[in-house]
């Protein structure tokens, strides 16, 4: 049997290796039935010399090679000889070739499998797309026993991309809940890279006109040490964000075609452009001078910075043009 596990997902490659690792047996019978091999430098000889030894106390071998096809140009001949070797692969040998990469469709390697069904297998193992990966944290939150609810699952997608990364907040989290789902404050209490939960909550509350919760957030967030400026400046970027969003989504644009278009992340750029809704772009104009006018008040000592937080807060809650 040949399988093919390619792909930029390390952690989920290796969790496949893993898997086929403890179908040989015990760690005994592993130190005996398990061989890797560099693909870089094995050829076609020593593969099938490999291939053909007999298991020792165990149903089955395993013969890892890792980046048979790494290297970018092979000669013609032996890159059939290499796919040659694979026809000759016993049945009581698995051929695993770890390729970290996502090979092209057409590759040779992925057409000898197509052209071979009954002797082996492709398993493809690419990065989680920005869309899909609060998907990916609910599920593995759901490998581990626990559940994570679609808010703080895409609160942990807009944190972090590396499935490494993600894959050890998770766990940490589902041990952390103890058996109920994870929550938005559970991401910012304990994910260390979620400084900016605490931003998106006041910058949402903002989009809403929630002037009660964004108030409370922008108090906690001085509580805990963040500077009124740095607050301010993030305020702007966001009314400046939401404004642009507003422009491109009259132009006609989708909201991820339009995220694209500003970089931004489809989690961001999904919650920018329900915020925008509330306003007009008259409205997100008038607020934007408004910002100017705050900050040249606070640098030049006319009001202090934190007033004038509070007092542009207040002025998005009403419904009338500042």
């Amino acid at each position: 049997m040949v399988i093919v596990l390619h792909g930029e997902n390390e952690l989920e490659l290796e969790e496949a290796l893993r898997e086929l690792r403890e179908a040989v047996g015990d760690a005994a019978a592993q130190s005996m039935n398990v061989i890797v091999l560099d693909g870089r430098r094995v050829s076609p000889a020593e593969l099938q010399a490999a291939c053909a030894a007999v298991p020792f106390l165990a149903a089955r071998r395993l013969i890892i090679v890792e980046g048979m096809f790494a290297r970018e140009r092979r000669r013609a001949r032996e890159e059939n000889a290499l796919l040659e070797a694979l026809s000759a692969v016993p049945p009581t040998t698995w051929l695993v070739l770890v390729e970290p990469k996502t090979l092209p469709e057409d590759h040779p390697l992925l057409r000898w499998i197509a052209a071979h069904p009954d002797l082996g297998e492709v398993r493809h193992f690419p990065l989680p797309s920005p869309r899909a990966l609060p998907e990916w944290v609910m599920a593995r939150a759901r490998r581990y026993g626990g559940t994570v609810t679609p808010q703080a699952a895409s609160a942990l997608a807009a944190l972090l991309t590396d499935p490494r990364l993600l894959d050890q907040e998770i766990r940490k989290l589902v041990i952390w809940a103890a058996g109920r789902p994870v929550t938005p404050q559970d991401v910012e209490r304990l994910v260390p890279y979620a400084a900016p939960i605490s931003l998106f909550e006041l910058t949402e509350a903002l989009g809403r006109r929630d002037v009660h919760r964004a108030l409370a957030a922008l108090h906690r967030l001085l509580a805990e040490g963040e500077h009124p400026l740095g607050l301010f400046g993030m305020i702007v970027r966001q009314f400046r964000l939401m404004l642009l969003m507003k422009e491109q989504l009259e132009n006609g644009l989708s909201p991820a075609e339009a995220g694209n278009l500003l970089g931004l992340h489809p989690y961001a750029a999904r919650k920018i452009a329900e915020a925008v809704t509330a306003f007009s772009i008259s409205q997100l104009e008038a607020f934007y001078r408004n910002l100017a006018e705050l900050d040249v008040a606070i640098k030049t000592g006319q009001i202090p910075d934190v007033v004038a937080l509070e007092t542009f807060i207040v002025s998005v809650g009403r419904r009338e043009i500042p």
